[in-house]
């Protein structure tokens, strides 16, 4: 986790990004998210909600060797989602503290097996979806930049390494090289036959997008696409990333 960020500034960005989401979504649990099409804005709430509280079994149970299972749970039928959200997610962040980033906590990725780790994931997740719930009610503002930058580095470094080797035709035909306008980070990842490269500063591309680490993250996740970003090189790769699993 070369890029994470204090584990403090994670449980800031979790209950500020918990309690944006709630407010932006409050009049617009019934739209449609833009960016997750499938989701209402109420679906979105819920699906956050399942995944906050989700995580709060995992450190209560305290175990890295083993998923706990939280059990059926559901925000009851007539409360403000929102409401819901904000008490999970203040319940989540104390919990963190509580138990320290260096707690023993299980999670999906096979390392790091710790409350910063759960901590780091969350901050992401929340802030992402934060952007979701902006773009469904609301004018969407940018992800804090220390955060993104961090984001990208977890996309590259936990989430790809655990998704590509059970994808062997996913490929981005070349190089592609994320380059931060507001930062000094830049990556270069190549993905093909079951392998994921990565390599740390700029270089040498089959094609280079350039943006503000916000908008990068985002477009990691497909929250944005190729014509919000600068690109140079070869489109083809760029616009692969949105087929590659994740």
């Amino acid at each position: 986790m070369s890029r994470a960020a204090p584990f403090e500034k994670y449980l800031e960005a979790i209950s500020a990004e918990s309690v944006r989401l709630a407010a932006v979504t409050v009049d617009a649990l019934d739209r449609k998210v833009p960016s997750c099409p499938e989701w209402t804005g109420r679906e979105l709430i819920d699906h956050l909600w399942h995944v906050q509280t989700f995580w709060h079994a995992q450190i209560r149970a305290a175990d890295e060797t083993a998923r706990k299972d939280p059990g059926e749970r559901s925000i009851p039928e007539g409360e403000q989602p929102g409401d819901w959200l904000e008490d999970a997610a203040a319940g989540l962040v104390d919990d963190l503290a509580d138990a320290g980033p260096d707690a023993p906590c299980w999670n999906w990725s096979g390392h790091d097996f710790n409350v910063r780790w759960v901590a780091r994931r969350m901050a992401l997740e929340t802030a992402v979806h934060r952007f979701d719930g902006e773009l469904t009610g609301s004018d969407p503002t940018p992800i804090d930049t220390d955060l993104a930058v961090d984001g990208i580095d977890e996309f590259l470094r936990v989430h790809l390494p655990t998704d590509i080797p059970e994808a062997p035709e996913a490929t981005l035909g070349g190089t592609l090289c994320f380059a931060c306008s507001d930062a000094d980070d830049a990556w270069i990842v190549e993905v093909g036959a079951g392998q994921l490269r990565v390599r740390e500063g700029s270089g040498p591309a089959t094609a280079c997008l350039r943006g503000t680490a916000s908008d990068l993250y985002l477009f990691t996740w497909n929250r944005i696409g190729v014509d919000d970003l600068e690109l140079t090189g070869d489109r083809s790769v760029a616009a692969a990333w949105a087929g590659l699993p994740g």
